[in-house]
């Protein structure tokens, strides 16, 4: 406890500094940017696993996420690695809102600390993580891999790691392969071709993003009982066959090419299922603080509880 404590302490001090860079990057005309880093390295990767999602608040299901790309990466996924934790401040599907996210970025950060904590203790001990997620010591670069926070205002994946490849200065000079790390959900939205109106066939615009040889890698996300929204997406024997429709031609008239689907990895997902954001904020709201450390790591769920977070609105209450 006395350890978080003094993390918690030490986080108040770098919430005005990121306030400031937030405030810079909305203001200029920037698409990406970096805004903090923990574990920086002068290492530069060949692979980029980037997590992209509103942080409100982060939770073990986006801790399942980033452990399995970092303790399981594809034989595809070249070293060294590093991992970008990317937020936008324009969501394709919400109405933007810049209440709270100075917090957000600052739950990102408390987020990246505790998981740079969980490979290290991994690491040192030999062990699986507490997310039984198994593997050896040298499937890691480093327990102590760079990770990233970043902003962008580009609403659309493909935006997204267009907008970090054409950053200036470069932030990553290797220009490194680009894999967004996404739930089943997200895979499904990712080819809707509602999303992209402006192009004839709609999926080309996908083209870009595959040509550069960037990736998706799909955790599969199990109908759960306590996540009644799981259910919308099916067995993960047919979340399989949605990527096999795609390799198989399934979305050829809309635009997809089916060579596009060998870019796009799925995964089995066993952790972090049933969990959601909203439900860590409904816990909040409703003070029941042992679902909130089950659901987030000890530094997120230390710092929710510390600054009253989401206790009068399960949305954004008090994230200003």
């Amino acid at each position: 406890m006395a350890d978080i404590a003094a993390r918690l302490a030490s986080l108040r001090s770098i919430v005005p500094a990121l306030e400031s860079a937030l405030n810079s990057f909305t203001s200029s005309s920037s698409n990406f940017r970096i805004v903090r880093t923990v574990n920086p390295s002068n290492v530069l990767p060949k692979t980029l696993y980037i997590l992209d999602s509103s942080f409100n608040p982060p939770s073990i299901a986006h801790l399942a996420l980033t452990t399995s790309a970092l303790c399981n990466p594809s034989p595809s996924d070249t070293r060294p690695h590093r991992l970008l934790l990317l937020f936008s401040t324009h969501n394709a599907d919400k109405a933007p809102s810049p209440a709270g996210f100075a917090q957000r970025l600052t739950l990102m950060t408390v987020f990246a600390e505790d998981l740079s904590r969980k490979l290290l203790q991994s690491s040192s001990s030999g062990n699986s993580t507490s997310l039984s997620i198994s593997h050896s010591q040298d499937q890691l670069d480093s327990p102590s891999i760079p990770i990233d926070i970043g902003l962008t205002k580009a609403p659309y994946y493909t935006d997204k790691s267009a907008a970090i490849s054409a950053a200036q200065p470069n932030p990553y000079p290797s220009n490194p392969i680009h894999i967004h790390l996404v739930g089943y959900d997200t895979l499904t939205r990712f080819v809707a071709a509602k999303y992209y109106p402006n192009h004839n066939p709609p999926l080309s615009a996908l083209a870009p993003f595959f040509a550069a040889g960037h990736k998706l890698r799909v955790m599969q996300r199990p109908s759960n009982p306590v996540d009644g929204s799981s259910s919308e997406y099916g067995t993960v024997e047919e979340q399989t066959a949605f990527l096999e429709n795609l390799r198989n031609g399934g979305l050829e008239k809309e635009g997809f090419e089916r060579a596009w689907a060998d870019q796009i990895d799925m995964v089995f997902g066993n952790e972090g299922i049933g969990v959601s954001s909203t439900r860590v904020r409904k816990a909040t709201k409703e003070g029941d603080w042992d679902t909130v450390r089950k659901l987030c790591t000890d530094g997120v769920a230390g710092w929710v509880k510390e600054m009253g977070l989401y206790e009068e609105d399960a949305r954004i209450a008090k994230m200003a």
